[in-house]
């Protein structure tokens, strides 16, 4: 019975790390339960310390991850039931073997090393879940903040990985309190806590980030159900009705018409894209506005000539050594009559790409199809930023705008954002992916273009301040003259170094465990 209760309480304790975690997560949360989220889980390991229970332990952390997961990222469930559970279940397999990683380094380590190692393997987590076949950065914790702004505007120092230190670093100081019970430590919490809002509210009170310039932008937000209506009403339906909408908010003065993801549905050839119905009128439309520049989404697709070097992810044509690639794209129709097209890099594993496709690539039948295309897209690029008027525009799509390194060390004015998001329906799912926009514009000090199929549209400005917004399965059109930034911030410079630091630790840190536990 004593066994059980024990058991119990433990249980409890790993219950409420995840409902800490989950009920600090934006949009509805509240921000500054995330800084104790840890702490259940901590006093866990100072309990188990002593015995050779680290499988235990996992599997307390296991639970706690489990809730966080569920609640913030259930969403998936309305686009693919699979897909769902194995990103739920995958993630938090991943924060419990981080977890357990510290079991052991406090096991082996001295007390401040094994809290140091913390950090240092939370973030080298994050950082490997930022860039490898898996990625599945939604809940990276940096990305908490996404509400609360007025907190991190040292992100354009730090990016996302900054904001996961300081929530690390004060969970760990709320821990050593509640164990000690020694109030002296408050003045350390309150130093962590308070120095870092000072540094925010200072930072956006600068005036150096002064406009480069201003474009006039008009963006569409078709609203076409992607499940009922998008890939069922013709694609010159669909064109003719974006071109209606945007009719309305165009003018002489108009720079920029930007369209969300896959708006056009024709199949467009890359090497015929001029011959395209979708092109050909578009360009008309620009007869009327000859200022007009116009980006939206397609899939495009590329044929390879034998003599060719073919992509990774290349297809064959039935009974035929012919082969061709599919791209998630966005297509710009400059108003000097060029067109560049521009191929999502970062792809959702299990919709878009298959990940580890040796081991994976017979589940791909389950994967959602968000596209009119399932199995592994192509990645291949062939140009970063888009020339309008004077200033470069760096188009980000769907997916891409969860990383901030996405646009370190590239040229650009202005962010453009292009998605589809109704494939979650009326959840979290759209909103949080919103949200994390305001991000990338703290981080680059850029305005952001939104353009969504069903919402969230607007435009962002570079401190997060949202406008002309469109909102959830609204069909609008948003007009908005953008201001442009030249600067260049610190993150931009060096992307997530706070990333590839900490895994050059972590290396140290496991072969410091690995040998204490033998000498032990």
């Amino acid at each position: 019975m004593i066994i059980f209760v024990k058991i119990m309480k433990n249980y409890l304790l790993a219950i409420l790390s995840g409902i800490l975690f989950s009920i600090s997560w934006p949009i509805d949360g509240f921000i500054f339960f995330i800084f104790f989220g840890f702490v259940p889980l901590l006093f866990l390991a100072e309990k188990l310390i002593n015995s050779n229970s680290s499988i235990k332990f996992f599997s307390y952390s296991y639970v706690s991850f489990i809730i966080f997961n569920i609640y913030t990222t259930s969403w998936i469930y309305y686009a693919s039931p699979f897909g769902a559970i194995s990103a739920i279940l995958a993630n938090s397999f991943f924060m419990a073997l981080v977890m357990m990683l510290y079991f052991y380094s406090r096991k082996e380590l001295k007390k401040r090393l094994s809290y140091f190692s913390l950090t240092i393997f939370w973030l080298t987590f994050e950082y490997i879940h930022l860039n490898w076949d898996l990625s599945w950065p939604w809940l990276t914790l940096g990305n908490s903040f996404s509400e609360s702004l007025y907190l991190i505007n040292w992100y354009e120092y730090t990016g996302v990985l900054g904001g996961s230190f300081w929530i690390i670093l004060l969970n760990i100081l709320f821990f050593e309190f509640f164990r000690t019970k020694n109030f002296t430590k408050i003045y350390s919490i309150l130093f962590v806590l308070i120095v870092p809002i000072l540094i925010s509210n200072l930072i956006s009170k600068q005036d150096s980030n002064l406009s480069s310039g201003k474009l006039n932008v008009v963006i569409v937000q078709p609203n076409v159900d992607p499940y009922k209506e998008k890939f069922s009403l013709s694609f010159t339906e669909q064109l003719n009705d974006f071109i209606v909408l945007a009719k309305t908010k165009l003018d002489s003065n108009t720079n920029l018409l930007v369209g969300p993801e896959t708006a056009l549905q024709e199949a467009i050839w890359e090497s015929k894209v001029n011959y395209a119905e979708s092109i050909i009128e578009l360009k008309k439309l620009q007869l009327e506005y000859p200022k007009l520049n116009i980006l939206l989404g397609a899939s495009t697709y590329k044929f390879f000539k034998k003599e060719e070097e073919r992509s990774a992810t290349a297809r064959q044509f039935r009974n035929e050594d012919l082969w061709y690639d599919i791209y998630n794209s966005a297509i710009y129709l400059s108003n000097s009559g060029d067109i560049s097209i521009y191929h999502k890099t970062k792809l959702v594993p299990g919709a878009e790409k298959i990940p580890f496709p040796r081991l994976f690539n017979s589940f791909s039948a389950l994967s959602v199809d968000l596209g009119g295309v399932s199995g592994s897209l192509g990645s291949q690029n062939s140009i970063e930023s888009f020339k309008v008027s004077d200033f470069n525009l760096l188009p980000l799509i769907c997916y891409e705008s969860i990383y901030g390194d996405l646009n370190s060390n590239k040229v650009s004015d202005v962010l453009c954002i292009i998605t589809n998001d109704g494939w979650w329906r009326n959840t979290k799912g759209y909103k949080q992916h919103f949200s994390y926009a305001k991000l990338r514009a703290v981080e680059q000090k850029r305005s952001i273009i939104r353009s969504a199929n069903t919402g969230i549209s607007a435009f962002i400005s570079p401190n997060g301040d949202v406008s002309n917004v469109a909102g959830w399965d609204e069909q609008k059109v948003i007009k908005s003259q953008v201001e442009t930034y030249n600067t260049v911030t610190f993150y931009n410079q060096y992307g997530d170094y706070l990333g590839r630091i900490s895994s050059f630790i972590s290396s140290i840190f496991i072969f410091m465990i690995f040998v204490k536990s033998k000498l032990n």
